[in-house]
């Protein structure tokens, strides 16, 4: 290889490497990038706040869509004080405004002490190796 041949490699492999370090690296950095703020705080029916991208957004209201963690926050909005957002919506009563349907938490993981979890029939030699079946 001549040392042009190096020289230009070597140019492209740097020009590639500071374009990819400048790009978003994860999920809440990206849809920072795609979320647009709110002009006029005005508009918002249940107030403003500045959210975790540090941009105007607006309350959501009772049986709004809003999201459970920082990067559902992002995408669909957080609850205004007072509320709590349960499976995607949020519930409660705001200025005589009020959402209160029942609140079934969802797990990833179902536990024994559940009592949202349907009745399992098991097959019945689990039982015999089962450790906890006493619980």
């Amino acid at each position: 290889m001549s040392s042009r041949s190096v020289l230009l490699l070597t140019v492209l492999l740097m020009g590639y490497l500071y374009w990819s370090l400048a790009q978003p690296t994860n999920l809440i950095e990206i849809r920072c990038k795609m979320m647009e703020a709110v002009q006029d705080p005005s508009q918002c029916k249940y107030g403003a706040f500045i959210n975790t991208c540090s941009k105007m957004d607006c309350w959501r209201g009772p049986g709004q869509t809003c999201g459970d963690n920082i990067s559902a926050f992002i995408r669909y909005g957080q609850c205004a004080p007072g509320l709590r957002c349960c499976n995607g919506v949020c519930k409660g009563c705001l200025n005589g405004n009020c959402y209160s349907e029942s609140c079934h938490p969802t797990h990833s993981f179902q536990l024994r002490s559940d009592p949202y979890m349907p009745e399992r029939h098991m097959d019945p030699l689990y039982r015999i190796f089962d450790y906890y079946n006493n619980e």
